[in-house]
């Protein structure tokens, strides 16, 4: 996808779920900025953090391109994502659409627009018995494509064996598609106490995924998954 061009589908205005059937509309997105259009990132998630989280993701030349924070004690989830480490510059908004459930949707918003760019959704049971597994919706909630764990082997045996010898030993790798086509790769660090993701739309050669949908799974990956090991 060059620069000049938007992702495909339209984006929505935000309303929570459950009070405005608000149905899609054009809007102009400001979807140009180059920074969403890396061909890698490292996502960096900050160790020391009593409440929250926080994560700073550079990009492919080690420059600082966003940092997202998590709110602290919200019962529903809520994480940002700025342009900035000082938060002057909100450039994405994730929301969870409830409380405690093991297969929550995310909604992902384009905080300079407030305009829906699609949703992020946990296959609850699978991800926790089996492996990670997510599904990247449209704006109307429609499968555009997942983000899994590659092996389901090593994802069970994470949930037998906790704590950093496993991290050590079989860190996390996720494949992201948009239908069967591959889009992205999530490939975490062999360091069990400082968590570092690797980003890679290398294999995105066709610019199928919106950029703004795939760093928001890399902080929901942070922020979701990496709660568990």
């Amino acid at each position: 996808m060059s620069d000049s061009q938007l992702p495909s589908g339209e984006a929505t205005p935000y309303a929570p779920p459950g009070t405005v059937d608000v149905q899609p509309q054009a809007t102009t997105v400001d979807y140009n900025n180059p920074v969403y259009h890396q061909n890698q990132y490292l996502i960096r998630r900050k160790f020391f953090k009593i409440f929250g989280a926080s994560f700073h993701i550079y990009d492919m030349h080690g420059n600082l391109a966003f940092f997202s924070k998590q709110k602290a004690l919200k019962l529903r989830e809520d994480i940002r994502v700025f342009g900035d480490q000082a938060m002057t510059s909100e450039l994405l908004c994730i929301k969870a659409r409830g409380v405690i459930d093991l297969g929550m949707t995310y909604d992902v918003i384009d905080s300079t627009t407030q305009q829906v760019i699609g949703s992020l959704r946990r296959k609850g049971w699978k991800s926790f018995f089996f492996r990670d597994s997510w599904v990247i919706n449209d704006v109307n909630d429609q499968e555009l494509g997942t983000i899994q764990e590659e092996s389901g082997a090593l994802g069970i045996l994470r949930r037998v064996i906790r704590g950093p010898l496993i991290q050590l030993l079989a860190p996390q790798k996720y494949n992201g598609y948009i239908g069967d086509v591959p889009v992205l790769e999530f490939t975490q660090n062999r360091n069990p106490f400082i968590q570092k993701i690797q980003l890679d739309y290398g294999p995105d050669v066709n610019g199928l995924l919106d950029r703004r949908l795939g760093i928001a799974a890399a902080a929901l990956l942070c922020a979701v998954e990496g709660r568990q090991r």
